[in-house]
């Protein structure tokens, strides 16, 4: 391989990685973007601390459904049947 061929193969690499990186970095704005846009985050940091309260909500939520199902199964046992 000639001198030339491998700067026209390295040149093709860099450019390459740049596109690479400025379709990394759109995307990174949109997600961004919609984490701002629909949970008032703008940071990682604060979307970790949303995500961690939406999922001791689902938790408690879970736990109260639950609950609720087993009071409906025993108060209702003898009209539902196996």
């Amino acid at each position: 391989m000639t001198a030339i061929n491998k700067y026209l193969e390295l040149k093709e690499n860099v450019e390459e990685a740049e596109r690479q990186a400025n379709q990394a970095e759109g995307a990174l704005g949109q997600v961004m973007k919609q984490l701002k846009t629909e949970f008032g985050c703008s940071t990682i940091e604060a979307a970790n601390k949303k995500l961690k309260k939406l999922q001791q909500q689902v938790n408690v939520a879970e736990k109260s459904f639950n609950t609720a199902v087993e009071v409906f199964e025993e108060k209702w046992e003898n009209e539902l049947g196996d």
